[in-house]
């Protein structure tokens, strides 16, 4: 092992004594908490941000140390929730809260690893004296009051608006690359120079009132090209029209998905994903189309690209959901899948596909691997990458910017 790196003393058990998190599972979790050391705290990555201090190689990863820190108040207790990190292990929250450490008066803090390329939003909720509700680990709708109450770290300016459409800090692990402007997300160089709603000449297209906005969003250049955007309160919220800067001539459309059942009935519904796609394309459509969703806006995306004649460039698929219409909710294959290995659907030769997914999404990544496999294995033209993150608005920004740095409209 280079004189650089030094292995990390994990010392992480749960409330039950059952390890959850220690160095041989690093690799699939991403997370090991540290023992808390009177030397933690004179690293400081930039100021303000969690603090950053030696690499470390755990479980075979490059990973580095990071302490995340609390001003602490009397008779409280604080919570870090790592976006996709905490979720899955909720029946053990107390690995996840801060302590007092040696040396640091009545400061509170969280001493773990996090691999050295995490790109991560997380938040941090404040318990009061009566203590957390035990129920919370195992009944979702506790749960998500638990996540209602959370608020973004008050010591890091770098934002995300999340997949709940609430404000997280960022973690940017020092060998990530990121381009997504973070600091001030309502900034106005983060909005487009023209936007307008065009969600009533959708839905007389439709011949159905469409209740959720559909935005166009236009730089000073005029359009050559499009990009389409499910889930477009979150994208808004991070700040999407910074995109027609970045790319003069690149025309932003964002649609609105209404709440999760709207969202779930709409984006699952191959029929109408395309009807709304087509609508959306005749009213606002210049040049060559790039339509882009994730989670179930993922899986409507490649439903859309694979079982209709849509005038799509290329489709780019963030976390799909290929588990829907499976056996198990967010678990194995589901429907496209299942047809796709059938060979009652095949890809279209002039579509080019790209397909993302969270490395730390354990369950979701082997299923995105083997679509992709499966897809070139029929002749598609389809790109697979991969982030060291998990179910994350964090990474599907990067995601989004790379994939349009590699389209040929915006670069030729």
């Amino acid at each position: 092992m280079p004189s650089s790196l030094v292995s990390a003393p994990a010392i992480f058990r749960c409330s039950t004594d059952r390890v959850a998190f220690d160095q041989t599972s690093f690799s699939r979790t991403g997370f090991c908490r540290l023992r808390w050391e009177a030397s933690d705290g004179i690293y400081r990555y930039a100021d303000g941000l969690p603090i950053v201090g030696p690499r470390l190689v755990v479980d075979g990863v490059d990973a580095v140390r990071v302490t995340f820190q609390w001003g602490a108040q009397a008779a409280a207790d604080c919570y870090v929730v790592l976006n996709t990190i905490t979720d899955r292990a909720r029946e053990h929250l107390d690995d996840f809260c801060m302590s007092m450490g040696p040396g640091h008066g009545d400061a509170r803090a969280l001493v773990c690893a996090l691999p050295s390329d995490a790109i991560l939003s997380y938040q941090k909720v404040i318990v009061g004296p009566w203590g957390l509700d035990p129920s919370v680990g195992t009944d979702m709708g506790e749960w998500i009051r638990f996540l209602d109450d959370a608020s973004p770290d008050s010591s890091n300016p770098l934002r995300v608006v999340n997949g709940r459409g609430a404000a997280a800090s960022l973690f940017i692990g020092p060998d990530a690359q990121v381009v997504w402007p973070s600091q001030d997300l309502s900034a106005p160089e983060m909005r487009a120079v023209r936007e307008h709603d065009i969600a009533a000449d959708v839905s007389a297209r439709l011949s159905v009132t469409r209740q959720h906005d559909v935005i166009v969003h236009d730089g000073e250049a005029d359009p050559t090209c499009m990009l389409i955007l499910f889930d477009g309160e979150i994208w808004r919220g991070n700040g999407v029209g910074w995109l027609t800067r970045r790319y003069p001539g690149l025309r932003v459309v964002t649609i609105d998905a209404g709440d999760l059942d709207e969202r779930e009935a709409e984006l699952t519904d191959v029929d109408s994903v395309v009807a709304l796609l087509r609508a959306v394309c005749d009213e606002a459509g210049v040049g060559p189309v790039m339509v882009a969703g994730q989670s179930y806006g993922g899986l409507a995306v490649l439903e859309a690209a694979l079982r209709s004649d849509l005038p799509l460039d290329c489709a780019v698929a963030q976390s799909p959901s290929l588990w829907w219409g499976g056996a198990r909710r967010g678990i194995g294959e589901g429907m496209l899948m299942g047809d796709l290995r059938a060979g009652s659907v095949r890809p279209r030769q002039d579509v080019r596909l790209r397909l993302q997914v969270g490395t730390l999404e354990q369950t979701m990544r082997p299923v995105v691997d083997d679509c992709v496999e499966l897809l070139r294995s029929q002749g598609a033209a389809v790109e697979l990458d991969h982030y060291c993150s998990g179910h994350d608005v964090a990474w599907w920004r990067e995601g989004l910017v790379r994939a349009l740095d590699g389209w040929d409209p915006l670069t030729c």
